[in-house]
């Protein structure tokens, strides 16, 4: 055990990932020396306090917002993906995070690849396309910077939350996508055109923070550990789901087309299928195909996320899907033309989106903070939100100026108070936010799984009479709950 080490002069502030990197993360923290009891798969303690070094504090994020958040200064150190440090560096070159040293876990790459049920054998092939090639991904800087490198003469970039492998070949002709190795796209029924970028783990930097604080110590406490011959880190890995991607080479644009949620949704949505009388194979509790295979019904289906399908079935990809209203509201506030409409409410997933605050903020409403701003005691107001679209309409309504949006993929409440001012969040009961002494201070509405359609789709003879068939049985499920 390390011995208690001298305060260090300066607050240090290490992002820390949470997800799949944490189990390897943790382990590598341990085996250098720079411990953090509560960081493990298990803790909702986002705020961590390093024993063996006064003065080092820490706190979890989602991958993604680890690079954002040194870049920008919050943070002086971060562990992420070298994946997600490329995401940001080839749009912001000038940015203030530098990579200082690979820890060598969570090696794989970032590849361009399409179905094998696709003809294109090569890059080369896809150069020759002149039809416009879609492109599916959750690294959309990456893919649009190897688009403009690859010279391709006609492409659209499709940003996805992620379960990309499930678009191509209907519904993309490229998916850029991380995986360890190219046998993980093979059992995707997918085929890897070219790596793009070899990714690691690495500890990155504020630039500003390495010249005006002294983290020289817990550097080279991290040089130090890589150097050791017993690396356990390196065999550590999060377990996972085996899911499957089926599907038998041959689709038809003229097929009614479903998408069903993943995550969290899932199980509910399993529930009210069954009191419909659906049977959907490879879709229940214990199994999950990306394409499960629908019973009694002229319908193909697709397992996608939640945020993702109101633009894919606003796109005709879907012609319906269940999602949330949240997302299906926040496509809309930001497309009020999309071809989409709400067809059905389905009871389930219910939730507030609330505005939060801490609990020390001295204000009771939203016109207190907009008291404030008005008054100069508040310069700008910096929001945190998932739900960006509905986030800008709700500040503009209530004329919150000057007002600074940041975008989170999930843990939302970590942002309080350092990093945001107020959360726009969902929650059920505000158990989880009053834990980080969080409080709300407005619901701007309330939520709940849904049916949305295509509503050329609906209009359209050959899929009206399926479509109406399958919504009713659906309905009818609804009303057994």
């Amino acid at each position: 055990m390390s011995a208690r080490r001298k305060p260090l002069e300066k607050q240090i502030k290490l992002a820390l990932p949470k997800g799949k990197l944490l189990p390897a993360t943790a382990r590598l923290l341990a085996d250098v020396g720079i411990s953090f009891d509560n960081y493990t798969t298990e803790t909702r303690i986002y705020r961590l306090n390093s024993w063996n070094y006064p003065g080092l504090s820490a706190k979890m994020f989602h991958e993604k917002d680890v690079p954002v958040q040194v870049a920008v200064g919050n943070y002086d150190l971060g562990i992420c993906g070298s994946d997600w440090i490329e995401e940001l560096q080839v749009k912001y070159p000038a940015s203030s995070m530098v990579k200082l040293i690979d820890f060598g876990y969570d090696r794989g790459a970032l590849y361009f690849a399409v179905s094998k049920w696709q003809p294109y054998a090569s890059v080369q092939e896809l150069l020759n396309k002149k039809h416009s090639l879609r492109i599916v991904t959750e690294y959309p800087n990456l893919a649009e910077s190897a688009a403009l490198n690859l010279r391709l003469k006609k492409y659209q970039v499709f940003p996805s939350w992620g379960s990309v492998e499930v678009y191509p070949p209907e519904d993309a002709d490229i998916a850029v996508l991380k995986a360890y190795e190219e046998k993980e796209l093979m059992d995707q029924n997918l085929v890897a055109l070219q790596p793009m970028l070899q990714t690691s783990t690495f500890l990155i930097a504020n630039r500003d923070s390495l010249q005006d604080k002294d983290v020289s110590s817990i550097i080279e406490r991290f040089s130090k550990g890589i150097k050791k011959s017993k690396k356990s880190w390196l065999g550590v890995t999060a377990p996972s789901a085996p899911i499957a991607n089926t599907y038998t080479g041959s689709y038809s644009r003229s097929a009614v087309r479903l998408a069903i949620p993943d995550g969290h949704q899932r199980s509910p949505t399993v529930e009210l299928l069954k009191k419909a009388g659906v049977v959907i194979k490879g879709y229940t509790n214990g199994t999950l195909d990306r394409r499960p295979v629908i019973s009694g019904y002229d319908i193909k289906v697709k397992v996608s996320r939640p945020q993702d399908m109101p633009l894919h079935v606003a796109n005709g990809n879907y012609d319906f899907a269940v999602t949330g209203k949240d997302w299906y509201l926040d496509h809309l506030y930001r497309f009020p033309s999309s071809p989409i409409t709400k067809v059905l409410d389905l009871g389930f997933g219910w939730v507030r989106i609330v505005v939060v605050v801490t609990e020390d903020m001295p204000v009771d409403t939203i016109g207190d903070i907009r008291r404030l701003l008005q008054s100069g005691k508040m310069k700008s107001l910096r929001v945190a939100s998932e739900y960006i679209n509905i986030a800008d309409r709700y500040l503009n309504e209530n004329h919150m100026n000057p007002y600074k949006l940041i975008p989170t993929w999930g843990a939302s409440e970590v942002f309080l108070p350092e990093d945001a001012d107020v959360l726009i969040e969902n929650t059920q009961t505000g158990k989880t936010l009053a834990t980080h002494k969080l409080k709300i201070i407005d619901t701007i509405m309330e939520s709940t799984a849904c049916l949305v359609a295509n509503k050329h789709s609906l209009k359209t003879s050959a899929k009206r009479g399926i479509m109406d068939s399958f919504i009713s049985a659906i309905s009818a499920g609804v009303e057994k709950t």
